[in-house]
């Protein structure tokens, strides 16, 4: 139990502060659906998916190469590990930098190549502050980790009021422009370099080269497995504007479609801060317990908790999606694919499920499969996309995203039993599967007239569902426990 507090301590933390970043930082969804149409926010959208995918590249894997080597070598492991990815970081966005123009243009926004430019930029610090963030993690420095993740939203908060509300007030001449979403994420993240000075100078060019062949050799399988599952998680808002008929929606053409579909993900903002939460937190935790003999049950029990604090997050999201949406969404355009956000919720509870699982592979030095499942996610992905997305349009989407996220977690699962055996009970939270469904759906079909009193009777049922989990919960431990 004793185990279980800490992961969740340490999942807490890490938790607040990527729970209180992300909302803070939400705070930009009101300020984009009121001062940008569907049509240029589809294009935010579309080229941070692109900077998503291609962040996998810039990193390489070596956040989990780091974790699975720290303890053998602490010093040399983090030189290793964040001089390769300068190098990697480095050739990348000088070829990005150099042919921004034409990439700009490859992908059909011909003016967008000094937003492509900056890109480039962004990611290059991305990249290198990676490790310092990761040993952050390795050495539990939670707060330390909280405080400079909170100022860089913060800054990006500050600078993007500034540039969208502030200078067009008190210059008229000022034009605003999506650009300065990206100008301003640029300027934050170069600002938080200065909380690396001490990391920065003791770095050293001097490299073993049997620990970065070692990292290249266990990161190499993590590379491709990451890119197939960026491709598995972005590649529906690269494809919405290319193969969604314009005429598909009678509002609304493909590039609005796509700023509608990039902001209503966003509304699954809480899952994926759970999910990441869990990231952190858990990927030093499996790696600290590998060893231990009572590895597998505790692995087992923390399955079961995700899955039960993801449902309620996923119920109580869910259920509440009309005021969370007026709240974010100023604009009632924005609003019209709100009955995606369930779907989306839980096709990232999936995710989660996966993210669990996957640690067999880890541990086991096999992380080629995970390759391979990605792989498959990926195959699924695409043909699911180019075959639902003209014909059920967004809906599509979220049920390919779901249907993918399943089978890795049945491969995932099938292929560990036999490698790294774990005795997850799965029957324990079937109930809770099921009663979580029937609540959303209920709740998406059954509505007062008087949205006041909707509001109010969902907020309730939310704390009855809090306040009836926790009794559960607490009285089997209880009895476990004694």
């Amino acid at each position: 139990m004793s185990q279980l507090k800490s992961l969740a301590s340490q999942t807490a933390l890490f938790g607040v502060s990527s729970i209180l970043g992300r909302l803070i930082n939400y705070a930009l969804v009101p300020l984009h659906t009121s001062v940008f149409v569907p049509e240029q926010l589809g294009v935010v959208t579309a080229l941070y998916a692109y900077t998503a995918i291609f962040m996998i590249a810039y990193t390489y894997g070596m956040e989990t190469a780091f974790f699975r080597y720290v303890k053998e070598a602490p010093e040399k492991t983090y030189q290793a590990a964040t001089i390769t990815i300068i190098f990697i970081s480095t050739v990348l966005t000088i070829g990005i930098y150099l042919f921004s123009d034409e990439l700009a243009n490859e992908i059909g926004y011909q003016e967008a190549g000094s937003f492509v430019r900056w890109i480039s930029i962004i990611m290059w610090i991305d990249a290198f502050l990676a490790i310092p963030f990761a040993k952050l993690r390795f050495q539990n420095k939670a707060k330390k980790f909280a405080l400079i993740k909170i100022v860089n939203i913060l800054l990006n908060i500050v600078i993007q009021f500034s540039l969208l509300q502030l200078l067009p007030l008190l210059f008229e001449a000022f034009d605003i422009s999506i650009g300065h979403i990206f100008l301003a994420n640029l300027i934050a993240n170069g600002s938080i370099l200065l909380f690396f000075f001490n990391e920065i100078k003791q770095l050293r060019f001097h490299l073993e080269i049997r620990i970065v062949k070692s990292m290249l050799v266990y990161s190499t399988p993590i590379f491709f497995m990451g890119l197939a599952g960026m491709l598995n998680e972005q590649l529906d808002k690269i494809l919405i504007e290319h193969i969604l008929p314009d005429t598909y929606y009678e509002n609304m053409n493909s590039a609005a479609a796509l700023g509608v579909y990039g902001q209503t993900f966003k509304l699954g903002i809480f899952m994926m801060l759970a999910v990441q939460a869990f990231r952190y937190a858990g990927e030093p935790f499996f790696f600290s317990k590998a060893e231990d003999k009572n590895a597998p049950e505790l692995f087992a029990r923390v399955m079961h908790y995700f899955i039960i604090s993801s449902l309620l997050l996923f119920v109580l999201v869910s259920i509440n999606v009309d005021l969370i949406a007026y709240i974010f969404l100023r604009k009632p355009e924005f609003r019209v694919a709100l009955y995606l956000v369930p779907l989306l919720l839980f096709g990232k509870l999936l995710y989660g499920i996966y993210l669990n699982l996957s640690i067999w592979f880890k541990l086991k030095n096999k992380t080629q499969y995970g390759l391979y499942f990605s792989l498959v996610g990926v195959v699924i992905t695409v043909v699911g996309n180019i075959i639902l997305i003209p014909t059920l349009g967004l809906l599509g989407c979220t049920i390919v995203i779901m249907c993918s996220y399943a089978v890795m977690c049945i491969l995932c699962y099938i292929y560990g039993r036999k490698y790294f055996p774990i005795p997850y009970n799965f029957m324990a939270t079937l109930p809770y599967f099921i009663i979580s469904l029937l609540i959303v759906i209920t709740c998406y079909y059954v509505k007062h007239p008087i949205t006041l009193a909707d509001i109010v009777i969902k907020v309730a049922i939310s704390g009855v569902l809090v306040y009836a989990l926790w009794l559960i919960e607490k009285n089997k431990l209880t009895t476990k426990t004694s």
